[in-house]
C-alpha cells in the first residue's frame, strides 16, 4: 500500500494512504534505503510504501526543494514532489533580501531533473512597497519569474495567488517573519498555523513552524506544504562552472566567452562582464551570482567541507 507523508516528528510520520484514514508510521529498520546520504530520510510530500505501520520504501521523488545543511555537510530535503514553489518575502519587517531570493532560485531543481515553477510572493504589501523592491520584482518578471504582491492581513492578491495554484502542490518557503504562516492561513481556509512576531532587536522573524507540513486539497487536488522559516541558505550541489545556468538572464552567455573555463568574474573576453557593462544585466543580480560563486570556490571548504574545481 502506498501513501503520502503529511509530516514527521521524531521519526514518527503521519501518512495518508491512497484509501482510508491517516496513520502513524515508523521507518522499517535503522536507515531507509536510498536515503543514506540525506540529512533527513523523509519530508512532507514524499510518497512511500507502507506495511502494517512501517514505511518500507520511498518512491523515487520526481523533484524536491532542498538546501545544503552546513552543519551535517549533506543535503536537506525540505519539500518533495511539488509543482510550484512560492518563495515568500516582505518589503519591511523583516527587510527585503533579494540575495536570499536569488539563492533560492539558483538552488531549486539542482538535484532533480523534473523542474517545478517558482514564483516570488511579496507579503505585507499593505505596509507599502519601496521603489527598490518594485524594481527587483519588475526584473524578476522580465526574466520570466512570476511575482505576486499580496497582503495576508487585508486579503489583497490572495484570490489571484489561489487561482494560480489551483490543483497544484505548492510549497511555501521563506525567511522567518515574512508572514508565511499568516499567508498560508489566508490562502487555505482549512489550515490554522501558529503566527509569530518580529524580533524588534534584530528585525527578523522568530521560528513558529518547526517542520514541513503537507495539507492536501481534497476538493481541487494538489495541496500546500508549509515549511520552517529559513534564516540562511546555501546552494546545493552546483558545480561552480554550472552556476551560470541557474541565472536566467546570464545563462544566455554560457559557452560564448573567450575561455571555456570562464568564471564570469574577472576574465578578459567574458561576455557576461561585457553585458553587465552595457546594462543588459542587473548589477544587483550579478552581485548575487558573484557571492554564490565565491561560496562555491573561495569558501567551499568551510561551507561544503570539500573543494570544488
Amino acid at each position: 500500500m502506498y501513501g503520502k507523508v503529511l509530516f514527521g516528528i521524531n521519526n514518527i510520520y503521519t501518512v495518508r494512504p491512497e484509501t482510508g484514514a491517516d496513520i502513524l508510521c515508523r521507518i522499517k529498520g535503522k536507515v531507509l534505503k536510498g536515503c543514506e546520504d540525506m540529512y533527513n530520510p523523509l519530508t512532507a510530500g514524499d510518497v512511500v510504501e507502507i506495511d502494517q505501520g512501517l514505511i518500507t520504501s520511498l518512491v523515487p521523488r520526481r523533484n524536491a526543494f532542498t538546501r545544503w545543511n552546513r552543519k551535517r555537510l549533506t543535503s536537506q530535503v525540505i519539500a518533495a514532489n511539488i509543482d510550484m514553489l512560492f518563495c515568500v518575502s516582505a518589503p519591511e519587517e523583516p527587510p527585503f533580501r533579494p540575495r536570499f531570493l536569488d539563492k533560492v532560485i539558483a538552488n531549486s531543481c539542482c538535484k532533480y531533473k523534473d523542474e517545478y515553477d517558482i514564483a516570488i510572493v511579496l507579503n505585507k504589501c499593505d505596509m507599502g512597497v519601496p521603489s527598490h523592491v518594485r524594481e527587483r520584482l519588475d526584473h524578476y518578471e522580465k526574466i520570466g519569474i512570476r511575482t505576486f504582491m499580496v497582503s495576508a492581513k487585508t486579503g489583497d492578491g490572495i484570490d489571484e495567488l489561489r487561482d494560480h495554484a489551483s490543483g497544484k502542490t505548492v510549497a511555501f518557503a521563506g525567511q522567518s517573519g515574512v508572514g508565511k504562516s499568516s499567508l498560508l492561513n489566508a490562502f487555505s481556509g482549512n489550515v490554522a498555523r501558529r503566527v509569530g512576531e518580529i524580533s524588534k532587536k534584530y528585525n527578523r522573524g522568530r521560528h513558529v513552524t518547526n517542520y514541513a507540513v503537507f495539507v492536501p486539497d481534497d476538493k481541487n487536488g494538489g495541496g500546500v506544504i508549509d515549511t520552517p522559516g529559513i534564516r540562511e541558505i546555501f546552494v546545493d550541489n552546483i558545480e561552480p562552472q554550472q552556476l551560470i545556468l541557474h541565472f536566467h538572464e546570464i545563462s544566455e552567455y554560457y559557452g560564448k566567452c573567450a575561455f571555456s573555463t570562464c568564471s564570469h568574474t574577472v576574465e578578459k573576453g567574458c561576455r557576461v562582464l561585457e553585458a553587465l557593462e552595457k546594462g543588459l544585466i542587473l548589477p544587483d543580480r550579478y552581485e548575487s551570482y558573484k557571492r554564490i560563486y565565491s561560496e562555491l570556490t573561495e569558501q567551499a571548504k568551510v561551507i561544503y567541507g570539500k573543494e570544488y574545481t
